[in-house]
């Protein structure tokens, strides 16, 4: 019993020195929310529970722990009792070593040890889990967590009802987190929040809970865990401003709700971002401060530069709330992200949205009016949306995605003026949709917008360069084809009336030049002319180019009218007005030609060939150098030809030979002046042009062969022997068919041969028999005619030939050669006769029977041989006669056969003479007048 009451006191004296410590509370749960510098979440381990001792007494802890230490060591004591001195004593121990200030390890390591020897001699021990408890403690004092963390978790595993069951597990989980076994420390923190508000730790250990599943990437369940944390932190009511909403939170509570707030913003970000706070919303409800996370969520990727994923956050919310007042906000809070991001495309995206979904109008105003803000707001963003995609699209290289852009512009233009109309900007909008139509390939709609700007809208210091700009953007219109002629009168409508609402304009007299050229082309010429004359009549000192124009328009207009003599007076003085060397002075003089012609033309029609003849000769003298001018030349000569005036006519076609030498119309000119020469009694002149028409090888191949014979007759006609023979020869050439007219050919040049030439004279008339015996079916009458002549004058050459041969001594040798001549003419002479032309025929005979005669006189008159006299000369003489009354027979058979055509009814010359020489051949029979007749009348 006296060791009993030795140990009880000695646990007295213990129980007097720990209860002096002060009562223990839960400690600070964490510190800097759980985050070191380098970002790894970190929890400071709050402090260990204390146990409540007995009444206060004067301590003596080092006395106490004596006491049990030798209460410990003493023989037979009672279990209850050393289980109690090993447990005081290692609390002694710990208490000892935290009030010291200095950590003695070994005698923490004996309070361990303490502890683990009571765990295991007596492991029901009624209090073991408040041994597990101090021994976690000591435990951590040692540095040895892993210890600390079996004891705490093994506490809250074995002693469920332990009223240290929550403060252990929840210190094992703080301890497991630090040392980043974040799935242990879940697990710990989860039966600790599976207390509810039993336990004072419930609310630190739920937000550490949420944490530890954020450290695993457990985000989905972390997301509830975070979003409870902050349903009981935060203000009632819905809340949107994380800011507000923050340091509305009870005192001292406000950095454990933002780091859940912060929490809940990491978990999104790795599930997606506000898609994926919608889905949570739609899974597990949506809470009060929805707007609040959305907000948040978007304001952390914002820090993180997550531009994109933070405006999909704001998003989210119009997304689910479409309608909601805090919609517009949202909005802008995406525009704005994408703005700092510098995300274009989708900047822009996003404005066009919030005009289409708040402007005023719109749906999401249905039951109330757009606040001014927001109006504002939509008013800049419009006018922000046309100038990005206008200057988008000047930076853009030609081509369709070009003008697109600028349309898309005009359209955002368009927007505005629709919602504000009366806005003091209007105009200066209006003027940017009317250069974005421009450029997008809109010149019509330009124009009229341009119209409008200048006219739709009280005075304003643009006006007048917006009504030249509608001016301009119909010129533009009209460059296309299928519009133009429209294009063209809304241009002069627009120039009109900018001359007349402006007159001071410094473009007026361009505008109304332009105008005027345009009435011109659209066929208006009276009324170009009255504009063009306006500007002239207006404008005294207009630029040296304008006054060109503009007096060419007054020429071109009144040319147009037919008003030719006027137009000739308006280009003589515009080409006054052009130097030399320009390229518009060749035009000019080409319009004053024209306009001189056409009075030509005129004075023609009506019948005034003098006065036509002289308006076309003054082109060359007005406009010498113009393209008409040879033609013109050409029309005076005809007019000229056609008066008979041959003396000028010539004149006429013979300058234009001379100026137009490769002209056109040249051979036109040759034949007329071929002409004019033939009919103004030139035939030489007559000739050369009519051989010149024969060597033109353009010229058809008739009228070649007409100009040649042509050629050769005039030649002749003008006494120009050579000229016409080498003419004719040059057509024998070049035309042998038809053979008539060849035959004629060879008929002059024969007689051209006459009497210069008689070989060539006999060869031509060979050739004239020789053409007509080849000619076959090409022959005609007239070809043999011509043939037969051609016989009889070569029949009458050999009997020339003939004739002349005497028949002198010798006889014998002389005799022969007469009579082959002889025969020579007498087969010409039948030749003729055989063509049967009577004509041709009865000359023939009568030659026929005078080569007759002749021989037989030729032997009658021969020479007799000297040696010849008397009876002997006489019988000679007798035998001439006999040898030459045969041919004396057959002369009068010749003639004879003449007089007896006297049947066929002829009479001509030729047998006329035939009569005369049968009178000298046979005068008994023929000789006297009354028997001549009586014969001839029996012939017939």
């Amino acid at each position: 019993m006296i060791r009993a009451a030795a140990a009880l006191g000695l646990l007295l004296a213990g129980a007097s020195a720990l209860a002096a410590d002060a009562v223990s509370t839960v400690g600070s749960v964490t510190e800097n929310n759980g985050l070191s510098k380098n970002g790894w979440l970190l929890v400071r381990t709050p402090s260990i529970l204390r146990v409540t001792g007995s009444e206060q007494v004067t301590p003596d802890l080092r006395l106490a722990l004596e006491q049990y230490d030798r209460l410990q060591e003493l023989p037979d004591v009672d279990p209850a009792i050393r289980a109690e001195a090993l447990r005081r004593s290692a609390d002694l121990r710990i208490r000892i070593a935290e009030d010291s200030g200095s950590l003695d390890p070994a005698e923490l390591r004996k309070a361990v040890q303490a502890y683990q020897k009571l765990m295991a001699e007596q492991p029901a021990y009624v209090r073991a889990d408040r041994v597990l408890y101090q021994m976690a403690h000591a435990s951590e004092l040692l540095g040895d967590e892993a210890l600390s963390i079996a004891s705490l978790s093994l506490l809250g595993q074995k002693y469920p009802q332990s009223i240290r069951r929550a403060d252990a597990q929840f210190r094992a989980a703080e301890l497991l987190y630090r040392d980043r076994r974040y799935a242990a420390a879940e697990e710990q923190y989860r039966q600790v929040v599976a207390l509810g508000d039993k336990t004072p730790l419930f609310e630190p250990a739920q937000y550490k809970y949420a944490w530890s599943l954020l450290q695993q990437s457990r985000h989905e369940q972390a997301l509830p865990v975070f979003i409870a944390v902050l349903e009981r932190e935060l203000p009632p009511g819905e809340l949107s401003d994380p800011r507000a909403a923050i340091a509305a939170v009870r005192s001292g509570r406000a950095e454990l709700a933002g780091d859940a707030l912060r929490g809940i913003g990491l978990s999104l970000a790795a599930l997606g971002g506000g898609a994926a706070l919608n889905r949570q919303f739609a899974q597990s409800g949506e809470p009060r401060f929805a707007a609040l996370l959305h907000t948040a969520l978007g304001e952390q990727l914002l820090q993180k530069r997550r531009y994109t994923d933070a405006a999909a956050s704001y998003l989210a919310f119009i997304e689910r709330h479409p309608r909601h007042a805090l919609a517009p906000g949202f909005q802008r809070q995406a525009i704005a992200a994408y703005e700092r991001g510098g995300f274009t495309e989708q900047l822009l995206a996003a404005k066009e949205t919030y005009v289409r979904d708040y402007a005023p109008g719109s749906s999401y105003w249905a039951a109330a009016a757009a606040p001014a803000e927001v109006q504002a707001q939509v008013r800049k963003d419009i006018e922000e949306l046309g100038r990005h995609y206008q200057a988008s699209a000047q930076r853009a290289a030609a081509g369709p995605v070009r003008q697109a852009q600028f349309l898309k512009a005009a359209g955002w233009y368009q927007r505005w003026l629709e919602l504000y109309p009366k806005d003091a900007q209007a105009s200066a909008i209006h003027l940017l949709q009317a250069d974005a139509l421009l450029d997008g390939g809109r010149p019509d709609e330009a124009a009229r917008q341009y119209a409008r700007v200048a006219y739709d809208y009280p005075a304003h210091a643009r006006s007048a360069e917006a009504a030249y700009a509608a001016v301009q953007a119909w010129q533009q219109a009209a460059a296309v084809p299928a519009a133009r002629s429209e294009a063209l009168r809304q241009s002069v409508a627009a120039g009109l009336k900018l001359s007349d609402r402006y007159p001071q304009h410094p473009q007026r007299a361009t505008v109304l030049a332009r105008a005027a050229g345009d009435l011109y082309e659209l066929g208006d010429h009276a009324q170009a002319q009255l504009q063009a004359q306006r500007v002239l009549d207006g404008s005294p000192q207009l630029p040296p180019e304008l006054a060109r124009s503009v007096l060419g328009i007054v020429a071109d207009a009144r040319y147009a009218q037919q008003q030719y003599d006027a137009a000739e007076a308006a280009y003589a003085a515009l080409l006054q007005r052009i130097p030399a060397g320009d390229a518009a002075r060749q035009t000019t003089v080409e319009q004053l030609a024209a306009s001189i012609y056409r009075q030509a033309e005129a004075a023609r029609a009506a019948g005034d060939l003098r006065t036509a003849a002289s308006a076309f000769q003054r082109v060359g003298r007005a406009a010498p150098e113009a393209g008409i001018r040879a033609t013109a030349d050409y029309d005076a000569a005809a007019a000229l030809m056609a008066l008979q005036d041959w003396p000028q006519a010539q004149a006429a076609l013979e300058s234009f030979r001379a100026r137009y030498p490769q002209q056109a119309l040249l051979p036109d000119v040759d034949r007329k002046l071929a002409l004019a020469y033939q009919k103004g009694g030139r035939p030489a002149q007559a000739a050369d042009a009519f051989a010149r028409i024969a060597a033109r090888s353009d010229e058809t191949p008739s009228l070649r062969r007409d100009a040649a014979w042509l050629a050769a007759e005039l030649y002749g006609e003008a006494r120009m022997p050579p000229a016409s023979q080498r003419a004719y020869e040059d057509y024998l050439s070049r035309y042998p068919q038809p053979l008539e007219q060849a035959q004629l050919a060879r008929r002059r040049l024969a007689d051209y041969a006459r009497d210069a030439d008689p070989a060539r004279y006999a060869r031509w008339l060979g050739e004239l028999v020789d053409a007509d015996a080849r000619g076959a079916g090409a022959r005609t009458p007239q070809t043999r005619l011509l043939a037969a002549q051609a016989s009889l004058e070569l029949g009458r050459m050999e009997a020339a030939k003939a004739r002349e041969l005497a028949l002198r001594l010798p006889v014998e040798k002389t005799l022969p050669t007469r009579k082959a001549a002889t025969e020579r003419a007498i087969a010409g002479l039948n030749r003729a006769a055989g063509y049967g032309f009577a004509e041709v025929t009865t000359a023939a005979t009568y030659d026929l029977g005078a080569v007759y005669r002749d021989f037989g006189r030729a032997l009658l008159v021969s020479e007799r041989p000297r040696e010849l006299r008397g009876e002997a000369l006489e019988e000679y003489e007798l035998l001439l006669e006999e040898q030459a009354y045969p041919f004396e027979e057959k002369a009068i058979q010749a003639h004879e056969l003449n007089l007896q055509r006297l049947r066929q009814g002829l009479w001509n010359e030729s047998i006329r003479r035939s009569t005369w020489a049968l009178a000298e051949l046979a005068p008994g029979k023929y000789g006297k007048q009354d028997q001549r007749e009586t014969t001839y009348e029996a012939l017939r």
